[in-house]
């Protein structure tokens, strides 16, 4: 069934659509959310995303947006659990024996390694990296699932390519 319908069922009072919509919304946040803070956080997390879209479903004005919708509640949820745990500081300065090597393919879904390697990137930048690559949704959905100007997402983009890029052109020089 469209997504869409399933929102608006949902926001009629459809518990089965609700449930269907929390179930296929279940492996992308969590994946997200898992990404973003840790494993130790996630469940928590996802659990109060969870609660928050069905608390505020039927406040949804445009039930196409679902999608981006549920990722900007998660991200919020996120990023205040981050900052009441002090994991806010950056980890690019980790030492570089801690990093994994990885040679990502373009155009396949981001692997393992890669994901590891987001964890030594600013959550800001880890946000963006992982909407917009494990995702596959543009800057401008990014930007606004994180409500930051498209430039701030550009910005964080950047930020977070080019440290990818320094761990890479470091492993790679000789000793």
């Amino acid at each position: 069934m469209d997504q869409t319908l399933l929102v608006l069922l949902a926001q009629t009072g459809d518990r089965a659509a609700l449930e269907q919509l929390l179930r296929e919304s279940y492996a992308p946040l969590r994946s997200y959310i898992t990404r973003l803070v840790g494993s130790a956080m996630a469940d928590d997390i996802l659990q109060e995303t969870s609660l928050q879209i069905f608390r505020k479903l039927r406040f949804l004005r445009e039930p196409a947006v679902f999608r981006t919708w549920t990722f900007r509640i998660a991200s919020r949820i996120a990023f205040s659990h981050l900052k009441h745990a002090l994991r806010w500081q950056p980890l690019e300065d980790a030492p570089p024996d801690q990093l994994t090597i990885l040679n990502p393919s373009l155009g396949e879904p981001p692997d393992d390694a890669f994901l590891a390697l987001v964890d030594r990137v600013s959550p800001a930048s880890r946000a963006v990296l992982l909407l917009h690559y494990q995702h596959d949704l543009s800057l401008e959905e990014s930007a606004a699932i994180l409500e930051i100007p498209i430039g701030t997402a550009k910005s964080r983009l950047h930020y977070g390519v080019n440290t990818l890029r320094k761990h890479f052109t470091s492993e790679r020089k000789p000793a």
